[in-house]
């Protein structure tokens, strides 16, 4: 008696589960409209109506076998518009710089493709020849080919410990089913990662009842100087439902439970009633089988307000170098400059000078006059910067006069030009932190933390250990070197314009450094570096243009 109760109870769960796939998968192939045999992995091998490539479905035929190789080559078909799109600026018309509206689907989005290659799916696609979307389309794209292959694949919002340090940041990736191990497994194909640790990414149903348990700090959750908190965490979990139930949404759809954070400025208050409907979602989410997945369609279908049937669209503006996205305030920072006058120095390090590098070679330079900002740029002025042409602000703990921080090459490029500037050129640095000084410092042969912010623990050779902050200090807490600049020693490195090679020792007037290169140099030395790096001939060998990171800022530079 209680097996044929058991039967019947699991016939009348796929029943339901069959009838959803039904009415949500497209009418593509009569194998992929029902749970084969009750089998939930099945479920996870059909297409949805985001992920079914159509009568493009042939592009999949000939691609890697391995996951590694297939995660590079979906890489090369898009540039997301979060963190890459400043690097392909100058190949990339404006209205292209977000084209998430245009491609909601994978379908779509290989039309897309192939009207600009129609070689396919092809690997190093030209930069002009890609897409601009973001790592939910990496992830859907890549779900897509594993279903084609038969491989139960599901597309999973969440959030990401490792993009960015210290901040928890809205992401898209893969679970991924092994069969050899039978086991689930995860796959970030927007940063070539199998099968890693499930340690190493914030599942939505987690952080929401981490969230109600005050375990976390909602604000270190969500999309970096946008929307945190509250809002943000209930929007993932809305979208990692829908997927799971079959259904991956583009980021610019969402749930009426939202509308208040639209029009609140992120600000959202949910009811008793709602807040136990998440409760009961989320636990359900932390195993996902037939039954729980029955129950959460139940719960999705029945519960209007938490299901993503709103859109909205980024509004584009005329701002001077605009970057497409969102419109809003003009207003520009004000920047404090300093006058640089012309003047002859020796750039590089003499062969006495301890810590000094190979790169370092003295040679003669002379400068015409400019101008300097007096501290780096802070967090305050660069978000006006975001906020007039729709970049995302950067991350930090804390913003006001601290240097900004998180800003690539290309950011910090950029800000310059709308402020009718440039970023210094390397022996220009050298020059204005060097205030006419032939030492290894502008202070002297010893750095101190009083001084600068550095590791004092680590003083230079022959020189008092001092204190070790552990910090970026606001701009302006020490004192400024004979030019009137400050912090150029420690507290922030700083990109300046030139790439990094060998000193071309026969430029002597207003060098500009080499025509190419892979890295950009910065200068200055970081509040976590010990005095050496700190040195006003150091160079660091300089870092990807790409790159982001606490520990970069930049300084302003106006020709006379």
């Amino acid at each position: 008696m209680k097996t044929r109760v058991f039967k019947l109870f699991t016939l009348m769960v796929f029943l339901l589960m069959t009838t959803y796939c039904q009415s949500n998968v497209p009418k593509s192939d009569s194998k992929n409209q029902l749970i084969s045999n009750g089998n939930i992995l099945d479920f996870y091998r059909q297409y949805s109506s985001f992920t079914d490539p159509g009568e493009y479905a042939y592009l999949y035929e000939n691609l890697p076998d391995s996951l590694p190789e297939l995660c590079s080559l979906i890489r090369s078909q898009y540039i997301n518009y979060g963190w890459e799109v400043d690097m392909y600026r100058e190949q990339i018309p404006k209205e292209r710089w977000n084209e998430s509206l245009k491609y909601p689907t994978v379908k779509s989005a290989l039309a897309g493709l192939l009207s600009y290659d129609s070689s396919g799916l092809v690997k190093d696609r030209k930069p002009e020849d890609r897409l601009v979307l973001i790592c939910r389309d990496n992830a859907v794209l890549l779900a897509s080919i594993l279903k084609f292959r038969g491989i139960p694949a599901r597309v999973r919002y969440g959030f990401s410990p490792y993009l960015i340090p210290g901040f928890h940041s809205n992401h898209i990736i893969c679970e991924v089913w092994n069969e050899n191990e039978d086991r689930w497994m995860l796959v970030d194909p927007s940063a070539d990662m199998v099968d890693f640790s499930y340690d190493n990414f914030d599942f939505s149903n987690d952080v929401w009842l981490k969230m109600q348990q005050k375990e976390i700090d909602p604000k270190l959750y969500g999309m970096m100087g946008q929307f945190t908190g509250l809002s943000m965490i209930t929007a993932t979990l809305g979208h990692d439902l829908a997927s799971i139930l079959g259904a991956e949404h583009p980021h610019f759809q969402y749930a009426p439970i939202l509308e208040d954070a639209f029009k609140n400025d992120n600000q959202l208050t949910l009811t008793a009633k709602q807040i136990e409907t998440l409760n009961r979602i989320s636990e359900l989410m932390k195993s996902i089988d037939a039954e729980s997945l029955s129950e959460l369609k139940d719960i999705y279908n029945n519960n209007s307000q938490i299901q993503i049937t709103k859109s909205f669209e980024p509004r584009t503006t005329k701002t001077e170098n605009n970057t497409g996205i969102s419109e809003s305030s003009n207003k520009k920072p004000i920047i404090e400059f300093v006058d640089i006058p012309a003047g002859t120095f020796i750039m590089g390090s003499p062969a006495t000078e301890q810590r000094r590098e190979d790169d370092e070679i003295q040679h003669q330079v002379t400068l015409s006059a400019f101008k300097m900002s007096k501290y780096p740029v802070t967090f305050e002025q660069y978000d006006l910067f975001c906020e007039a042409t729709g970049r995302t602000k950067p991350w930090g703990r804390e913003r006001g006069n601290l240097p900004v921080i998180q800003v690539t090459w290309y950011d910090a490029n950029a800000f310059a030009e709308w402020m009718g500037c440039r970023l210094p050129t390397e022996a220009e640095w050298e020059y204005a932190a060097r205030a006419n000084t032939t030492t290894p410092f502008n202070t002297g042969n010893c750095l101190t933390t009083d001084q600068a912010n550095f590791n004092g623990e680590e003083p230079y050779k022959n020189c008092v250990k001092s204190k070790k902050r552990g910090e970026a200090l606001p701009v302006g807490s020490f004192s400024p070197n004979a030019f009137g600049l400050y912090d150029m020693h420690g507290n922030i490195w700083e990109w300046t314009n030139d790439w990094y090679g060998e000193y071309n020792v026969d430029d002597k007037i207003n060098p500009k450094g080499p025509d190419t290169g892979t890295k950009k140099v910065n200068r200055g030395g970081g509040w976590y570096d010990p005095a050496w790096r700190c040195r006003a001939a150091y160079r660091a060998g300089g870092d990807p243009p790409g790159n982001r990171g606490t520990g970069i800022s930049f300084r302003l530079v106006k020709s006379e």
